[in-house]
C-alpha cells in the first residue's frame, strides 16, 4: 500500500526558480497531452500511457514527456472511473426495460461507449442502444468537466527525480536529496529534504518517486510502500446510512455528525452571498480568490469530518465488513452549487476513505441498493410511504415500531446485504415487488388491515 507524506523542502531561491520553470513547461505540455489522450478515448475507447507522441513544441526531455503522459493517463482513468459510476446511477434509477439496462451496463463496464459495434452473448447490440450509451456518457462528461492541467502537481518518477539518502560532506545535515532533472540537459539540481519523526516512524520502503506541489509555496512529498496494519475484527458487519441531517447512522443506533447539515447550511449561505457579489462585479467565479478560498475551506471541512467519523466507527466496532448504500450525497435544503460540490467531492471522499480501509485493514466494503430502505420497517418488513413520518421519525403503520428514521434505514441496509435484491443494478420496481410479496407471504391475514388496504404499494397484489 502506497502512502504519501509531505516533508520539508530546504531549497534556496535559485533552485526554487528552477522548479517553477519546470512546472510552467510541465503544465503547458500537460494540456497538449491531455488533448491527445482524449482524442484516443473518442476514437479507440481507451487511453494509452505508452502512446507515441507526435512532435511537441516543448523544452521537456523525452523522459519528462513519458513521466507526464503516465500522470495524465492515471488522472484521466480516475476521472473515467467516476463517470462510469455516474453512468451506472443513471441507468439503475431509470425506467428503461431490463434488457436495455443490461446492454447499457455491459457497454459501460467495458468502456465501449464509442465503439461502432459491440457484441453481447454473440449477439450485436443494436445501433439505437449504442447511440443511447454515447449520449448518456457525454451527459456525464458535460456535467463533470475533464481534469484541468493548469494547476497539476508534478508526479515524478526515477526517470527525472531520484530520491537519495544523506550525502557525505554536504554543507548541512539533510535527511534526503532529490536529484531533479532540469530543462537544461546534463544540469540536474539537488533538492535538500528534511524529514520528520512521523515519516521515519512509519515502517515501509521509500519509493523512488516524489511529488512536487506548487501553490502559494513549493512543497514536496515522498512515498512509502507501507504494509497492512495488524487488524483484528471485533464485529462481523456494520451498516451505514448516509445522510446530511446526520452524516452517518449505524445499525447499532449511533447518529454521527449531528450538526453536519447546520454547518453545510452556513457554508451554503456564505457561498451564495459571495457568488452574488462576485457576479454583480462581473467577475468569473474561477477568477475570484475569495471564492476559491471559501470552497477550499468547505472541502477541508468535508474531508476532516468524513475521515473523523469513519475513523470513530472503526475504533468503536472494528468491523470485518462495512455495508453501505449506493452513495447519493445531496439535499433539497441546499443550493444546486453546494449539492454539486457534495456529489462530486463528498462522494469521492467517502469512496476514497472506504477504499483506504479496504487496503489498510482488509475490511470488506459491500455496496447495496438503497431502494425503499427508508420506507421499510426493519422490525416486520412492512413497506409504505406513510411509515416515515418526518426526516427523523419512523413509525411502522403495521406493527407500530417507532425509531429514528436513519437508524431504521441502516438496519435495513444491513438486512439488504444478505438479500437477493441487494444488487445496485436491480430496478426499484422489482425491489418493491419483492418486498411486498415477502411481506404478504409472512402475514397471510393482512387484507383486512386498514393501513395495508390504503397502501398504494399493495393495490396490485393478491392476498390469497
Amino acid at each position: 500500500m502506497i502512502k504519501t507524506y509531505k516533508l520539508s523542502l530546504e531549497a534556496n531561491k535559485v533552485k526554487l526558480q528552477k522548479i517553477k520553470e519546470i512546472a510552467k513547461e510541465y503544465r503547458k505540455t500537460a494540456k497538449i497531452i491531455l488533448a491527445i489522450q482524449l482524442r484516443l478515448l473518442f476514437k479507440e475507447s481507451k487511453f494509452n500511457k505508452n502512446h507515441k507522441l507526435p512532435q511537441i513544441e516543448t523544452k521537456l526531455s523525452a523522459r519528462y514527456l513519458q513521466t507526464l503522459q503516465y500522470q495524465i493517463v492515471s488522472m484521466l482513468e480516475s476521472y473515467l472511473s467516476n463517470r462510469q459510476n455516474d453512468f451506472k446511477d443513471i441507468i439503475v434509477n431509470s425506467n428503461l426495460d431490463e434488457d436495455i439496462k443490461i446492454k447499457l451496463l455491459y457497454i459501460n463496464k467495458y468502456k465501449k461507449w464509442f465503439n461502432s459495434e459491440v457484441v453481447l452473448k454473440k449477439e450485436p447490440i443494436e445501433p439505437e442502444t449504442l447511440k443511447l450509451a454515447r449520449t448518456i456518457i457525454k451527459q456525464t462528461f458535460k456535467r463533470n468537466k475533464f481534469p484541468n492541467t493548469k494547476h497539476i502537481h508534478l508526479n515524478l518518477d526515477s526517470k527525472v527525480a531520484k530520491v537519495e539518502t544523506k550525502k557525505e560532506n554536504s554543507a548541512k545535515n539533510y535527511d534526503y536529496w532529490i536529484k531533479l532533472s532540469t530543462l537544461e540537459k546534463g544540469k540536474p539540481i539537488y533538492l535538500p529534504i528534511k524529514s520528520n519523526n512521523y515519516f521515519e516512524s512509519v515502517a515501509g520502503k521509500i519509493k523512488n518517486f516524489c511529488q512536487i506541489i506548487i501553490k502559494d509555496k513549493i512543497e514536496i512529498a515522498l512515498m512509502k510502500d507501507v504494509s497492512k496494519r495488524n487488524y483484528i475484527p471485533k464485529t462481523d458487519k456494520i451498516a451505514l446510512d448516509l445522510g446530511l441531517s446526520n452524516l452517518f447512522a449505524t445499525n447499532k443506533g449511533d447518529l454521527l455528525g449531528r450538526r453536519f447539515i447546520d454547518k453545510l447550511t452556513k457554508y451554503d449561505k456564505k457561498i451564495l452571498k459571495l457568488q452574488k457579489n462576485i457576479q454583480k462585479s462581473k467577475i468569473k467565479l474561477s477568477k475570484s480568490n475569495r471564492y476559491k478560498r471559501l470552497v477550499h475551506k468547505l472541502r477541508e471541512y468535508l474531508k476532516n469530518e468524513i475521515n473523523r467519523i469513519i475513523n470513530k466507527i472503526i475504533k468503536l466496532y472494528s468491523p470485518k465488513e462495512i455495508v453501505i448504500e449506493r452513495l447519493n450525497f445531496q439535499s433539497p435544503k441546499l443550493s444546486k452549487r453546494l449539492n454539486r460540490i457534495l456529489q462530486n467531492f463528498g462522494k469521492g471522499l467517502i469512496r476514497d476513505k472506504l477504499n483506504q480501509l479496504k487496503e489498510e485493514y482488509g475490511i470488506k466494503i459491500t455496496e447495496v441498493n438503497p431502494a425503499y430502505t427508508s420506507q421499510t420497517c426493519s422490525n416486520c418488513g412492512y413497506v409504505s410511504p406513510s411509515n416515515r413520518k418526518s426526516q427523523s421519525v419512523f413509525v411502522c403503520a403495521f406493527c407500530g415500531k417507532k425509531m429514528n428514521a436513519d437508524v431504521n434505514a441502516a438496519k435495513n441496509i444491513l438486512l439488504r446485504s444478505s438479500q437477493k435484491i441487494k444488487s445496485i443494478y436491480i430496478s426499484k420496481r422489482k425491489i418493491l415487488d419483492k418486498l411486498v410479496k415477502e411481506f404478504i407471504e409472512r402475514n397471510k391475514k393482512v387484507s383486512s388491515c386498514p393501513s395495508v388496504v390504503a397502501n398504494p404499494y399493495f393495490k396490485d397484489f393478491s392476498y390469497d
